[in-house]
């Protein structure tokens, strides 16, 4: 795997740090997607970690040469 793009529109609230590794208190209001990338990326120097915030794009989907998409939870 080369790299890896996260999407997600939603931004991290408190329950979310019992759910999730990769979330602090100071991600608290900021985008999931986004407060995910540095956490991920360190776990892996080689695969580039990417995040979208906002709605997909049939430009954005064509872009990705697999055409799953995995989500937050």
């Amino acid at each position: 795997m080369k790299s890896v793009t996260l999407h997600d529109e939603r931004v991290v609230e408190l329950w979310d740090l019992s759910s999730n590794f990769v979330f602090t208190e100071e991600d608290v209001g900021k985008n999931r997607a986004l407060a995910s990338v540095h956490k991920l990326q360190e776990l892996n120097n080689a695969v580039a970690v990417s995040a979208l915030t906002g709605d997909l794009t049939k430009e954005q989907l064509s872009g990705f040469q697999v055409s799953k998409l995995f989500r937050l939870l």
